[in-house]
């Protein structure tokens, strides 16, 4: 019978072939098997902090840490839309994003080494997917009657700034209808509750430790309804992989892969 710490050295051994699969893929631009790789990452994070938690790794092995990263990669597009796609990946990865020195562009992100690690890999997946998409709608955009009747024109990165920022309300809101429809099934639903709960007590120490405490930020940012409409579809459409239910079936996920 397989013991828990071979179940996660099993497990630690698939995320480290998956982030190997992954980075190769997007070496050569093969944006399916980027994404396949990011997906099968995502689906295994439940499992593997699952399986951390009982085993009861020492503390040092499991501990809350911080990375900074950039909220302005896109540059010729800029906006908040980097910062919310982090911060909803986070959501649902048992991370937390901060925004600091009173920018977007700055970006502050607290949670366990490898969680922080999948919930970077989504993003760079997510984010150039979802502006290669924005490219796509903003070409069919122009050619519509709203365009021509508008007077002045909208410009192209106003325009994806929307779609993008309806990218990541669309995930959010996919994300938040999967992790309900999970959380039906009693036994993994009350694992993983008490599992957030106890990374989010973790996270809130750790901050408290590090700033004393965190303000909030209210951004607005101009709502364009139908970029943000057709964004929003695009987000909800996203194939990020189901995080909890799909490590029921990790052994086919990962055959798959070559895993």
């Amino acid at each position: 019978m397989e013991t828990n710490n071979e179940k996660l050295n099993a497990i630690q051994a698939k995320l480290r072939k998956l982030q190997k699969m992954y980075e190769g893929a997007k070496a050569i631009n093969s944006e399916g098997e980027a994404a396949a790789a990011a997906a099968a990452i995502q689906r295994i994070l439940t499992e593997y902090n699952l399986t951390m938690d009982e085993v009861g790794v020492e503390p040092e092995k499991n501990t809350v840490i911080q990375t900074e990263e950039s909220g302005f990669t896109f540059r010729s597009i800029g906006g908040q839309w980097q910062q919310k796609l982090y911060s909803v990946i986070c959501r649902y990865n048992f991370c937390r994003c901060f925004m600091y020195g009173g920018t977007y562009k700055r970006l502050i992100l607290v949670g366990t080494e490898a969680n922080l690690e999948v919930v970077k890999w989504m993003e760079d997946v997510l984010s150039r997917k979802y502006v290669e998409l924005s490219v796509a709608s903003w070409k069919e955009f122009v050619k519509t009657d709203e365009y021509a009747r508008q007077n002045p024109k909208m410009s192209k990165d106003r325009y994806q700034r929307n779609f993008l920022l309806g990218c990541c309300s669309g995930l959010s809101d996919k994300l938040y209808a999967e992790r309900k429809q999970d959380e039906a099934d009693t036994e993994i639903g009350s694992k993983v509750n008490a599992l957030v709960l106890r990374h989010n007590a973790a996270i809130d120490e750790y901050v408290k430790k590090t700033w004393g405490k965190t303000g909030t930020s209210h951004r607005s940012e101009s709502n364009f309804y139908s970029a943000r409409q057709a964004g929003y579809q695009a987000g909800r459409n996203t194939n990020v992989g189901r995080p909890i239910s799909g490590t029921r079936k990790a052994a086919e996920n990962f055959k798959s892969l070559g895993c």
